[in-house]
């Protein structure tokens, strides 16, 4: 299966706006939503047979393209 990336929500450019759920994206496309935690997120893609997981470094930083922003999680 695809990758899937765990993303917070809402995405903002202030690093002071807070986090209030996170999603679960593969190719682009928000395939899971509304998890209270980056765990619950990660679980779901996981349980999903998405294969590999990652999930951001750093909050405020959306940029796929950048391998150093993932960590890629053992499911």
């Amino acid at each position: 299966m695809a990758a899937a990336y765990v993303e917070h929500r809402p995405l903002a450019s202030s690093e002071h706006v807070p986090t209030s759920h996170y999603v679960v994206i593969v190719d682009g496309s928000q395939v899971g939503s509304n998890f209270s935690t980056q765990i619950a997120a990660k679980n779901y893609a996981c349980n999903q047979g998405y294969r590999p997981v990652h999930v951001a470094r750093q909050r405020h930083l959306q940029d796929r393209s950048q391998p150093a922003h993932w960590r890629t999680d053992p499911c």
